[in-house]
């Protein structure tokens, strides 16, 4: 008898197939080929694609905040790895699961058009927490800005190659937490 294929584990293989494929491009029957199930499991698992995407963006999230530095302890530190996740992830993947989804829902996919939303607005409240620990005004726009330019360098990641612009907004986002000390070393005061 087969091992049942944990959840979780159908969840990590749906977010590659989302980010490779797109919404439209990725299908139940690949995914099931993928875990090892008959399409008529995954169904009972998940009744649709559509179904998939909340579950796919709240891992997404939780891996993004799981374990972050309390911001009203070091708000540079939670916004230096958060920010660093961020980069990771794009990185390593060339496009966010999250923006790639947003871009292939419509309106005929409400559940997952809300997922999207609920997801970058997580991602933008979490942001804007640790912006505002740091008295960074003003922070919530701050924060839009900030994940726009992160999100939005994957296009040319996706279509060049090229992860410049993803540096340079991981650098001017790392710029609001200011420059990195060594333990010793005394804080630098603007002139």
């Amino acid at each position: 008898m087969r091992e049942p294929v944990p959840l979780r584990d159908i969840v990590i293989e749906a977010r590659e197939l989302f980010r490779e494929y797109g919404y439209e491009g990725a299908s139940m029957r690949d995914l099931a080929g993928r875990v090892g199930l008959r399409p008529q499991s995954l169904y009972t698992r998940f009744p649709s694609k559509e179904a998939l995407v909340s579950e796919v963006l709240a891992l997404t999230l939780e891996e993004m905040l799981a374990g972050l530095p309390d911001p009203d302890r070091n708000w540079r530190n939670a916004w230096r790895t958060l920010i660093g996740r961020i980069a990771q992830t794009l990185e390593n993947h060339g496009r966010c699961v999250g923006l790639h989804l947003a871009y292939g829902v419509t309106s005929a996919t409400p559940e997952a058009q809300k997922a999207v939303r609920v997801f970058f607005k997580s991602v933008q409240e979490a942001m804007t927490r640790i912006l505002r620990s740091g008295k960074i005004a003003p922070p919530a726009a701050t924060a839009a800005d900030t994940l726009a330019q992160l999100e939005g360098a994957t296009l040319w990641i996706a279509t060049e190659g090229d992860n410049r612009p993803l540096k340079r907004a991981v650098r001017r986002a790392l710029h609001l937490a200011g420059p990195v000390r060594r333990c010793g070393e005394k804080a630098e005061l603007p002139s």
